[in-house]
């Protein structure tokens, strides 16, 4: 059985603060705005490596090999730092700060688990104008425990912007347009890392 994502553009949300950053109308490019494209983009994501249809890199997740295994750097084609992952080893809640490039002072965005005790995986994103008291989520990451399967939603609403299915190791991901296909990528890593108890896709 195959595996895709479906990203579609979300509904805006009610306040500027949870205005909606994937909008058609309103595209903010949370990584990067070359990564958005105005059509559709279908990825394949083995292992570490994710590839477009033609089978060209599009990304590569590299774990660094000194020092804990607490950090992914998700790497463009010319192994150029784009995103930094950081696991906060103290967290409780599984905690993980992502930042620009491989500068950790320049935060975008925090993934951590909703709660330490859950029957099913639920995970939360906080984006950078929304770190300080992370009253309300900007997007909720929905899953079972010890599954690759899960479904992305804008808040905490029942807008889906993303679904991921299981394939024979592997992930097909279809990206809807005007959606950061590397804060989308980014997520799917970071989901993996906390349901599966860090064994990676």
């Amino acid at each position: 059985m195959s595996s895709f994502i479906v990203i579609s553009s979300p509904l805006k949300q009610t306040t500027m603060a949870k205005q909606d950053p994937t909008s058609s109308s309103n595209t903010i490019p949370l990584v990067g705005s070359e990564f958005v494209r105005p059509r559709p983009l279908d990825l394949t994501i083995t292992g570490d490596t994710v590839k477009d249809t033609d089978g060209n890199k599009v990304f590569k997740v590299k774990t660094p090999l000194f020092g804990l295994h607490n950090k992914r750097i998700l790497l463009d084609p010319n192994d150029s730092p784009i995103v930094t992952m950081k696991m906060k080893v103290t967290s409780k809640h599984d905690r993980w700060q992502v930042y620009r490039g491989s500068d950790l002072d320049d935060k975008i965005f925090t993934v951590k688990r909703s709660s330490t005790v859950q029957l099913k995986t639920r995970v939360e994103v906080f984006l950078k104008h929304n770190q300080t008291r992370e009253a309300s989520c900007d997007f909720t990451i929905k899953g079972r425990f010890m599954k690759r399967a899960c479904t992305i939603y804008v808040g905490d609403s029942t807008k889906i912007i993303a679904q991921v299915h299981e394939g024979d190791e592997r992930l097909v991901a279809t990206v809807y347009p005007n959606v950061d296909h590397a804060f989308i990528v980014t997520l799917i890593f970071i989901f993996d890392l906390i349901n599966m108890g860090g064994t990676g896709i």
